[in-house]
């Protein structure tokens, strides 16, 4: 049936069908902090043999959650569910050359790296695309499309659905209900990749490339607290507008004033005009570690013994809740 269906992801079934006989490969507990990025929180604790991280359950904020080694916090279980496995080797290509890029963070010396700037910048893209709120954000427009989509064909392209139907069936359509047969049938094939991860899976991996894209027009920016640390949220990577002395977040890349993302307790990478080593005042550090816990889907992470219980306590108990 030749009829086009429009929208972003046109090559989408060209690509399902080359990553099809990996769809059983898959990486079971897939990482949206990585664990390179969580192990600049990790510190020694007693009774442990590996450091550890401190987790905060922004559900249940009063309760005191035992300390855990990085590799045991900031995943979930099949997040990508089809053919993951490849998607995480794409992953390793930013995060193997992590450690290297983050001790040029600390030795000041990250700015005059091109390649080191240029990792910084796709560890941002990389988390700001592999997250709760990309795969919440996917969920939500193709579930807004298919509809309109549908209804845009049985009304602006009712003489392609009636060619459709007699080319499938070889009679004429007898009326809607045909039409209606008919558009359910060709988008069918989308429905089944929604549903089995496979669009999920393809659309993660093009807005990762073109995040990049994007980002790599950006200079970078690596911000230090002149007093206090950051934290970081299971949704890290966060587009921000400030606007008087308020901050929001989670607007499109294009409409935002910047992407951060902390990368440790004493830096945070920001995307700006032109490169710079900042210092934040504590106000300002405050405010962005607030956006990390208003913006976190279930969890927080710190230092083991630091700082920061209280106002994640705070914090959490007034954000809104969860569905």
């Amino acid at each position: 049936m030749n009829v086009k269906i429009t929208g972003p992801g046109s090559r989408d079934p060209e690509r399902i069908a080359e990553l099809a006989p990996q769809a059983s490969e898959n990486v079971t507990g897939q990482h949206v902090v990585s664990k390179v990025l969580l192990r600049e929180w990790a510190a020694a604790v007693r009774h442990a043999t590996v450091e550890h991280v401190q987790p905060y359950d922004l559900q249940h904020p009063e309760r005191r959650l035992n300390t855990r080694p990085p590799r045991g916090v900031g995943k979930i279980e099949n997040f990508v569910p089809w053919a993951s496995t490849s998607l995480e080797i794409k992953w390793g290509l930013v995060e193997r050359e992590l450690p290297d890029a983050l001790a040029a963070v600390k030795a000041r010396t990250a700015l005059g790296e091109p390649r080191t700037a240029g990792i910084l910048r796709d560890l941002i893209a990389l988390h700001y695309i592999r997250s709760h709120h990309y795969r919440e954000a996917f969920n939500r427009v193709f579930t807004e499309f298919l509809p309109r989509q549908r209804e845009w064909l049985l009304t602006e392209r009712a003489g392609q659905l009636e060619a459709a139907y007699l080319q499938h069936t070889g009679r004429p359509a007898a009326g809607p209900e045909d039409l209606a047969a008919i558009a359910d049938e060709i988008f069918s094939p989308m429905l089944d990749q929604f549903h089995d991860g496979s669009l999920l899976r393809v659309r993660i991996e093009a807005s990762f490339d073109q995040a990049r894209q994007l980002m790599a027009r950006y200079a970078l920016e690596i911000l230090e607290p002149e007093e206090g640390e950051f934290l970081i949220g299971d949704n890290p990577a966060l587009t921000v507008r400030k606007e008087g002395d308020s901050l929001s977040h989670g607007m499109a890349l294009l409409d935002s004033h910047t992407t951060v993302l902390p990368i440790g307790p004493h830096h945070m990478l920001s995307l700006g005009p032109t490169p710079l080593y900042g210092r934040l005042a504590k106000s300002a550090v405050d405010k962005m570690n607030a956006l990390q816990i208003k913006a976190a889907r279930e969890y927080v992470y710190t230092r083991p013994n630091g700082s920061l219980a209280a106002i994640v306590r705070e914090e959490a108990t007034s954000r809104s809740p969860r569905l």
